[in-house]
């Protein structure tokens, strides 16, 4: 099934480019509004004959949320998604962002298949979309989409989803996008789930080899299944963490990372060494380095 998706574009073709910044934030409240009244009917007219649950939106200062959830869980929602954006913002001062036109979009399926009917519009025809508790689709008006699950799990998914919100802007590694959304989720959530032991070392050590270190710095390991996925976003946060102590100088780089090179020309830029060198002292001698040139992912 299908659900009301605009053509941004064609919209966005509309807008009076010299109009004042209110005028044309205006401009996409009204196109968010009209998107989000036609997709709470198509949703309703779905949920309705099973439930009688109809959608509706409620709104914070910067978030909209549109489900068929009650007032308490969007209301507690809301608060926590307020919490977040300022966490976030002053945690990764002059790397995340917050700038542009109207409000954040949550939209909260009431079930798992509406949820994957929704995220099937925004992927190629055939495509494999992978299990999840929520994505962020920066796909036109860039919005987050979740099923309707227990609270404390969508706020651990939300914190995670708002930091590559707020990192949309930079044209970074997925490494490091990643890295950066894992380490957002412990500092939002008062929390610290990483962990270095030399059970996890060892298991590094074990999958990684010259080969498939390529698919960690051109993202492609974060859509693997099984280890290689676990241990793409223990590397990232890893690193993250390591290089992230001179945060002045942590900042700069991130602000000129590249996707295309897996971040190899910043990071020898800023820090004076390669990628490659600043993981050897984990995987022990080895060529780590980033070695082509990477597209963009698209799905992250």
């Amino acid at each position: 099934m299908t659900y009301y998706k605009p053509d941004w574009y064609s919209i966005g073709g509309n807008v009076d480019t010299n109009a004042s910044f209110k005028e044309q934030n205006t401009f996409w409240m009204n196109e968010c509004n009209k998107w989000l009244a036609q997709l709470a009917s198509e949703l309703t007219s779905k949920r309705a004959p099973r439930t009688g649950e109809s959608y509706s939106t409620v709104e914070s200062q910067n978030f909209i949320i549109l489900s068929a959830e009650d007032e308490k869980y969007t209301n507690h929602f809301l608060k926590f998604l307020e919490f977040s954006r300022t966490k976030i913002l002053n945690n990764l001062k002059d790397v995340a962002s917050d700038d542009g036109f109207a409000k954040h979009v949550l939209i909260i399926t009431a079930d798992q298949e509406t949820y994957y009917d929704y995220l099937f519009m925004f992927y190629p025809e055939d495509s494999k979309v992978g299990l999840s508790g929520g994505v962020y689709l920066n796909d036109g008006y860039g919005h987050f989409v979740f099923p309707s699950q227990d609270i404390s799990f969508t706020e651990s998914v939300a914190a995670h989803e708002l930091t590559h919100a707020c990192l949309a802007h930079l044209p970074i590694p997925l490494w490091l996008n990643e890295g950066l959304a894992v380490s957002m989720e412990d500092v939002v959530l008062n929390r610290n789930h990483f962990q270095m032991n030399p059970e996890i070392i060892a298991k590094h050590q074990k999958y990684w080899n010259e080969d498939n270190i390529q698919a960690f710095w051109d993202g492609s390991s974060f859509g693997s299944t099984g280890v290689g996925q676990e241990l793409s976003y223990h590397l990232g946060q890893l690193l993250v963490r390591n290089i992230s102590e001179d945060y002045k100088q942590f900042a700069h780089f991130c602000n000129d990372a590249h996707f295309s090179d897996g971040g190899e020309k910043a990071f020898l830029e800023y820090f004076d060494v390669s990628l490659g060198d600043l993981i050897e002292g984990l995987l022990g001698d080895g060529d780590w380095s980033p070695k082509q040139t990477y597209q963009a992912d698209t799905d992250s």
